[in-house]
């Protein structure tokens, strides 16, 4: 059987949080003989663009995973269609990894494999041939439940801010010096100075930099860095 009628055979569903890639991917997939259609991303507003039939052998998701709401969006969309997964994402190795395949991915590529590479691991995959190793899948499960444990403890320090030490740290990571904030918040550089000092203690961290570091780790979950977090405490 050649290549051609080997991917005639498979339905592909392509699933991305940008409509223009997921459909430039499906039409190049179709020109490879594959049955494809397109998923509405959760969230999306509109009809859903489709093609082709709406049950599907296998899945296709593109995502960079970089902020927590696309990576719970496309943990959802492969809960919620229970095919096996490919997942292409600009993020490397490691915990963005494990998260969609703790959430049932199949495997897990770099978003730099080519069409042609992509089409022969779908079918592999369709056909039950191919999925992650289960001593690499294990360890980049472990390395997302290790992050979401970090998550949770740096989300518990920071609430213990108090609101004028959340205003500080805020402009820390905007990369005001202490001078520039006493004299944003009108008070001296030494009530500023004092106020730093105590973030670094709640934070457990000795240096600016690490606490502001905190600040960054917290973007891995948060839309913009630290924004949503910060205005809420």
């Amino acid at each position: 059987m050649s290549g051609s009628e080997q991917a005639a055979r498979w339905s592909v569903a392509i699933a991305s949080e940008q409509a223009l890639v997921a459909d430039a991917v499906r039409v190049s997939l179709a020109s490879r003989d594959f049955r494809t259609s397109t998923l509405r991303w959760p969230g999306e507003q509109g009809q859903r663009r489709s093609s082709g039939r709406e049950s599907h052998d296998v899945g296709l998701l593109l995502s960079d995973l970089d902020r927590w709401p696309r990576l719970r969006a496309a943990c959802l969309m492969i809960a919620r269609f229970s095919v096996p997964w490919v997942v292409l994402t600009e993020a490397p190795e490691g915990p963005m990894w494990g998260a969609v395949l703790d959430a049932g991915a199949r495997i897990v590529l770099p978003s730099s494999t080519g069409l042609d590479e992509v089409g022969k691991v779908v079918v592999a995959v369709a056909t039950g041939q191919l999925a992650t190793p289960v001593a690499e899948r294990e360890r980049l499960i472990a390395s997302w439940w290790e992050l979401l444990q970090r998550r949770d403890m740096l989300e518990q320090r920071l609430h213990t801010l108090t609101p004028r030490e959340n205003e500080v740290l805020r402009l820390l990571y905007a990369g005001d010096p202490v001078s520039r904030i006493a004299e944003l918040l009108e008070v001296s550089p030494a009530t500023v100075r004092s106020q730093v000092k105590a973030v670094l203690r709640k934070l457990d961290v000795n240096s600016q930099l690490s606490a502001v570091a905190i600040v960054g780790d917290m973007a891995t979950f948060i839309g913009e860095p630290g924004d949503e977090l910060l205005a809420a405490l």
